[in-house]
C-alpha cells in the first residue's frame, strides 16, 4: 500500500456510510468460502454477468467512503490521493495481465476502449479492416462508420458454430485475411454465442503470416473471468471494462496497448493532463485516459475491486464460474435442451445460451425471473452467464424454471 492511500485511508476512516448498502438484502458467503459477500436479495440474483456483475459489498462500501471523503473536502491534497490510488490501481491490473503499466490506460468502458483503436489507427483509402462477424457493435458497427470516412473495406467472416478443433477456428481466421489486411479486431468470448476463441493460437498464426497486422482483441467477456496473461499473449491492444466480469466500479475499464505499437495510435480525447505542447503528452497509454473529469470515487475503487482479484486469484475465479457454468450446461443436456453455445471444451466460457426463438426468448427471460428470481438476458435465445456469486441453487432454480417452459425452448 503505498503513503498516500494509507493517509487517504486515515481520512475516510472517520466518514460514515449513508445508506450505501441495504443491509438486510446483503447475501453472506458461506464462513469457509474465500468469495466475498454481495448485496442483492435472494429474489433478485443476477446470472447476467456477460452484461452487468454486482459489485461486492467490499468494493460498493469503499467507494461510497471515497466519494463521500471527497464531499468532505475536495481540495488538491485530497484529489491527487485519488490520482494515486488510480496509479497504484493501473501497476496492480497491469501485474495482475502480466504486462507493464505504461501498457495499460484506465478508461471508461469497452466501447470507449474499443473505439480509441477504431478511431485512432491510421487508416488508408484501400486498406482493409477484418473483423469477426459476432464482435460487438462498438468493434463491428464502429468499423463500419471508420471506413465511411476514410474509404477503406470491412470485411467479415464466421466460424463453425460447432468447430471440432482449434485448428478449424485458426484456419477461419487466417482465410479471412489477406496482403490488404491492415486490421484484424475480434472478440475474445462472444456474448452471442458463448464461443471462447482460442486467442493465443489465432494471433500466433497471424503472426507468422501476417507479421504487420494490427491485432486487437476485445476482452469484454474475457477480463474478470479468464486467467489471461498479456504479456504472452500476442495481441496488439485489449480492451476490458471492469463493470462485467471483474466486478468493479461502473464507468471503469482498460485498453492494453503494446508498447511499441503507442505512439501511431492517435487519442480520442485530448485533456488533462496534457499539458503545453504534443511532446509532452502522458506517456505511453496513459495518453489514452485524459478524458477530463472522471468518477474519481470510481477510479479509486479499482484499487479495491483488483485487492478482491489478487486475493482470490485470476486462476481461482476462472475456476469456480466455469464449475457453476459447467452445472447449467449439464442441466440443459439432462432436459434436452438445444444449444446455442458449443459444449466442446477448447471452446465453452461461462456464456451458456440456450436456443430459443426470438419471439419467446425475452418471454422466457421474464418468467424465469418472476419464478425463480434469477436474471438473465435474451441475447442470442436464452442467455445465462453465472460468475463466483452464483450458486448451484441458483443454477438448480433456474433449471427447475426452464422445465416448466421447455416449449418457449427449442429441444432436441
Amino acid at each position: 500500500m503505498t503513503f498516500e492511500r494509507r493517509e487517504f485511508l486515515k481520512l475516510i476512516g472517520s466518514v460514515p456510510l449513508a445508506g450505501a448498502v441495504a443491509r438486510g438484502a446483503v447475501v453472506e458467503a458461506a464462513p469457509s468460502s474465500p468469495v466475498p459477500a454481495f448485496g442483492f436479495a435472494d429474489d433478485s440474483v443476477p446470472m447476467n454477468a456477460a452484461n452487468l456483475c454486482p459489485m461486492p459489498v467490499e468494493v460498493l462500501e469503499a467507494q461510497s467512503r471515497y466519494q463521500a471523503a471527497l464531499e468532505r473536502s475536495l481540495s488538491t491534497a485530497s484529489r491527487k490521493r485519488i490520482e494515486a490510488m488510480k496509479e497504484e490501481a493501473r501497476v496492480r491490473i497491469a501485474a495482475l495481465l502480466g504486462t507493464s503499466a505504461d501498457e495499460v490506460a484506465i478508461v471508461r468502458n469497452t466501447s470507449e476502449a474499443n473505439n480509441v483503436i477504431v478511431q485512432g489507427l491510421p487508416l488508408e483509402g484501400g486498406d482493409e479492416v477484418v473483423v469477426w462477424d459476432q464482435n460487438h457493435p462498438s468493434n463491428g458497427l464502429a468499423w463500419d462508420v471508420r471506413a465511411l470516412r476514410m474509404g477503406a473495406t470491412v470485411r467479415r467472416f464466421s466460424v463453425p458454430a460447432r468447430p471440432g478443433s482449434i485448428d478449424e477456428v485458426v484456419d477461419a481466421f487466417l482465410g479471412s485475411l489477406s496482403r490488404r489486411s491492415r486490421v484484424l479486431s475480434f472478440t475474445h468470448i462472444s456474448n452471442v454465442t458463448g464461443l471462447k476463441a482460442p486467442a493465443g493460437e489465432i494471433c500466433a498464426a497471424v503472426r507468422r503470416r501476417y507479421p504487420d497486422i494490427h491485432i486487437h482483441i476485445d476482452g469484454a467477456q474475457t477480463w474478470g473471468a479468464v486467467d489471461i496473461h498479456l504479456g504472452r499473449l500476442d495481441c496488439d491492444s485489449f480492451s476490458a471494462s471492469a463493470h462485467k466480469w471483474f466486478m468493479g466500479p461502473r464507468e471503469t475499464g482498460i485498453l492494453y496497448v503494446r508498447e511499441s505499437r503507442c505512439a501511431e495510435i492517435w487519442p480520442s480525447i485530448v485533456s488533462i493532463p496534457w499539458f503545453g505542447t504534443f511532446e509532452e503528452a502522458p506517456k505511453l497509454a496513459r495518453k489514452f485516459d485524459a478524458l477530463g473529469q472522471r468518477d474519481d470515487a470510481a477510479a479509486a475503487a479499482l484499487v479495491d475491486a483488483v485487492a478482491m482479484h489478487e486475493r482470490l486469484t485470476p486462476a481461482g475465479i476462472e475456476a469456480r464460474s466455469s464449475a457453476i457454468a459447467e452445472r447449467l450446461r449439464e442441466g440443459y443436456r439432462e432436459l434436452g435442451i438445444e444449444m446455442v453455445s458449443t459444449d466442446h471444451p477448447d471452446f465453452t466460457s461461462s456464456v451458456v445460451i440456450a436456443r430459443a426463438p426470438a419471439e419467446h426468448a425475452a418471454d422466457l427471460v421474464a418468467r424465469v425471473f418472476e419464478e425463480a428470481g434469477v436474471q438473465g438476458a435474451p441475447t442470442g435465445g436464452f442467455r445465462m452467464s453465472p460468475h463466483i456469486y452464483n450458486t448451484g441453487a441458483h443454477v438448480d432454480r433456474v433449471l427447475q424454471s426452464v422445465a416448466r417452459h421447455r416449449a418457449s425452448l427449442a429441444v432436441e
